[in-house]
């Protein structure tokens, strides 16, 4: 009995200090409760955010014009992109197989969403696409034909929480989605 209690403890002992020196990842602080989506820096209020697809995958850059605002998109692009557990179901970063790079920018972020195989770029793309409702083709490629670009929505939330191509309801809020004028 006593050799299974010493084994055990110096078992719970070793896992501890192999814990404590691991190295730790940027971890949400709020993943657990599911708040990190509604902390996407791309949705904070007086940021900009322009999509464009890249060869490998799409490139998205948030920018702001205050110095505090800034920083705030820098911190939470670190954050928010290397949880990616605490991501929106849709967001690119997501995609299984998908590679991310968050780089500070003068005036906010800049994050590389890219993948290894033209499957998952393409699934990256689509992904982007469906986030940002408008995604710039890669430089040096034509735009897609109008049979390749999906529609605009015509339905939108009052709250804006959602838009879509069909009436209903708002998959966030449950309100009915109105006609956009």
């Amino acid at each position: 009995m006593r050799k299974i209690l010493s084994a055990a403890l110096i078992l719970t002992i070793a896992s501890g200090v192999a814990m404590a020196g691991a190295p730790k990842a940027h971890e949400c602080p709020m993943a657990r409760s599911k708040m990190c989506a509604n902390l996407c820096p791309e949705k904070m209020k007086g940021v900009e955010t322009v999509s464009e697809n890249t060869e490998k995958g799409v490139e998205i850059t948030m920018t702001a014009k205050d110095k505090e605002t800034i920083a705030k998109v820098q911190e939470l692009a670190l954050v928010h992109y290397n949880a990616k557990d605490a991501m929106e179901a849709g967001c690119p970063g997501r995609v299984e197989g998908s590679q991310i790079k968050v780089t500070n920018i003068k005036t906010g972020a800049r994050v590389e969403i890219t993948g290894a195989t033209p499957e998952v770029i393409k699934k990256i793309q689509a992904a982007s696409m469906k986030e940002h409702k408008t995604a710039a083709p890669a430089k040096g490629t034509k735009p897609e034909t109008k049979k390749g670009i999906k529609t605009a929505a015509k339905y939108v939330c009052p709250m804006g929480c959602a838009s879509s191509d069909k009436p209903g309801k708002c998959p966030k809020c449950g309100m009915d989605m109105k006609e956009k004028k």
